[in-house]
């Protein structure tokens, strides 16, 4: 057979590949009465079964498509009727008009991208602000709101709020385990309890040779509950 082309879509709409088909039969079960038929019955189960592979694939990697395509066509194929059996090459390229469509995605693409990162950049600034009502305070106070002062009660509880967001797939178990603790230890509002909680954070930093971790707990204990801690937590 002659080699035959096809204008075959991908999965961008408007942007469509072109196709080189090179088929070489292998095998006829009997003689044909219509060899033009045949040729045309062939031509179509190919463009078909490349058609139906390529509407999946995007036209900005041509060189991967080429590849894909030319492993999904290798297997040798076979029409039914007449029984025909024939192998298929390709060649994928893309015209000029569909080249300069694929790059102006991607330079829109590109943009777009670039939109994204400062928006969430933006995002995540303004919140690791508001995460901490002294920055609350101080927007409501550049903003002149009337009594501010009064409201810091509700500042720290919007700040709360901004603390305990966590982008989805942004952070290691190791976020959630410090919210795990953050949590336990505002279970004990008491200072008694909440010194015995640091004392033995801190005595298992010792006992796990972690003498400078240790001494910042038992630094922090003391500034939250007014009472040192002793050198390697609780005994």
């Amino acid at each position: 057979m002659e080699s035959f082309e096809a204008r075959l879509e991908s999965v961008h709409v408007g942007i469509a590949f072109q196709v080189m088909f090179d088929v070489q039969v292998r095998n006829v079960a009997a003689p044909l009465a219509d060899a033009g038929a045949t040729a045309r019955a062939v031509r179509i189960a190919l463009r078909h079964e490349a058609a139906d592979f390529l509407r999946q694939q995007p036209a900005t990697d041509l060189h991967s498509v080429q590849d894909l395509l030319a492993r999904e066509m290798a297997r040798s194929h076979t029409l039914l009727e007449p029984e025909v059996r024939f192998d298929a090459r390709v060649h994928v390229s893309l015209p000029t008009g569909d080249q300069a469509a694929v790059e102006a995605l991607l330079a829109a693409q590109r943009e777009q991208s670039k939109s994204t990162a400062i928006r969430r950049q933006e995002f995540e600034d303004l919140a690791e602000e508001l995460s901490d009502p002294a920055g609350v305070m101080a927007r409501w106070a550049t903003a002149d709101t009337s009594d501010w002062v009064k409201r810091s009660a509700e500042a720290r509880a919007l700040a709360e709020l901004f603390a305990a967001y966590r982008p989805p797939g942004r952070h290691g178990v190791e976020y959630a385990l410090i919210e795990v603790v953050r949590e336990f230890l505002a279970s004990f509002p008491e200072p008694a309890q909440k010194r015995m909680v640091y004392g033995l954070l801190s005595a298992g930093m010792h006992r796990a040779e972690r003498p400078a971790h240790a001494t910042k707990v038992e630094e922090i204990a003391e500034a939250v509950t007014g009472v040192s801690v002793p050198p390697g937590g609780v005994r």
